[in-house]
This record gives C-alpha cells, structure tokens and sequence, in this order.
C-alpha cells in the first residue's frame, strides 16, 4: 500500500494474523511492514501509519545517508547479507565460514540457489493450482538482467538472488511469469491477471527496483 503524508511517500505491506494490537517494522533496507490483528479496518491502518511517520521518516533519513545493506561486500562474520527481506549476518547463512573471500562467494552461491530452489518449487506449486496453469519445467539461474523469465514453451526461470527479496516479493515474481502462461506479453489483459493474485504487485515491483542493487553476494 502507498500513503502519502507531508508530500512524501510511505510503502508498506499489511500483514494480518492473530494479534491483540498493531506493531510496525522496518527491515535494516528500509522495507516496512505493519501486522495487525485480523479483520482491523483500512482506516485503522492508515491511522497507525500517521501516528508513526515521524520515526518513519526519521529511519528514511538516515538511511538516505548510511546504507545499512551495501553492494559491496568485506566478507567477514559480522557482514550482512539479505534473506526473504531481512538483513543476516555472514555467521547466520553459513555453518562455517571459508578463509578467502572466492570461497566465501562460492559457499553463498550455492545456500542462494539451494533455497530459492526450495521456496520457488514451492510456490510455483502453489499459485498453478490457483492460476489454473502448469509450467513445463523450473530452472535457477544466474541473471544479470532478470528476476524470472517465461518462453512460449512454459519454461520458468528464476534468478538465484530471489530467496533475498521477502515471501511477497517473491510470489510477484512467480506470479508474473505464471500469468505470461497465459499472455507472453505485457498488455492490460496481462496485468489485469497478475493484480488479481497479487493486489498489491506495483509495491513488489517497487521492491525490486529500490533493494535490487543490494540484493548481491
């Protein structure tokens, strides 16, 4: 959701469970996300948003001048990496951590594409069922320039990168490339489906274009 106060934007995420009160994070990158109790009004929400943009805007300030997720990595325990959406230290991906920083790289590689395998496969399976499509095949890849491809074959590919970006972020993905089952191009038919499984998918795309540049070994 987008909320605009004081002319700047707020992006967040609403999640609803069991919960007696509302309570608002904000990830190291500066992804929000409010949890609420079940069946809590919009108006609520955006109430609680208001009533915390000043420490929303204060956390937005600084992280305009300290990037707490950074492209450019030391390697060494303490450094943070992200994955589904949370900064994690070096210590918390790895059991044990390789002297050079190649085999540091190699090591990271190999937990990204085991666990975006396991996520993907997952929920691939998940929204075919709800889509009503079935993809011919799964593959985890290593793409400069894409986060999930579609071809008129029913081929699916994902950047092994993915498993950083959170659950929500993912499914956009999948969904996108499921729906291109149905439409291999971008027309209006196209994101009509993809808005009716993910509502809320211009703030994934968002996301990916704000933490893209971070999402990195």
């Amino acid at each position: 959701m987008q909320l605009i106060i004081n002319d700047k934007e707020i992006i967040f995420n609403t999640q609803y469970g069991k919960r007696k009160k509302m309570v608002l994070e904000i990830s190291p990158e500066g992804h929000i996300t409010i949890k609420v109790p079940s069946k809590t009004p919009e108006s609520e929400i955006i109430a609680f948003i208001k009533a915390n943009a000043k420490s929303i805007f204060a956390f937005q300030d600084r992280l305009e001048n300290r990037k707490y997720i950074s492209s450019k990595k030391n390697y060494t325990e303490d450094e943070t990496f992200l994955f589904q959406g949370k900064a994690c230290q070096l210590g918390e991906l790895l059991e044990t951590i390789p002297e050079t920083e190649e085999e540091i790289q190699l090591l990271l590689k190999k937990f990204y594409i085991t666990q975006t395998k396991v996520i993907v496969k997952k929920r691939v399976k998940h929204f075919e069922k709800l889509i009503g499509v079935n993809a011919k095949s799964i593959t985890v890849v290593d793409s400069p320039c894409s986060w999930g491809t579609c071809n008129s074959y029913k081929e699916l590919t994902f950047n092994y990168r993915l498993s950083m970006a959170p659950l929500q972020v993912i499914d956009y993905v999948i969904i996108h490339e499921l729906c291109h089952i149905h439409h291999l191009n971008h027309d209006r038919s196209f994101w009509r489906k993809v808005g009716a499984y993910d509502p809320h998918f211009k703030e994934h795309q968002d996301y990916l274009a704000r933490f893209g540049g971070v999402m990195t070994i």
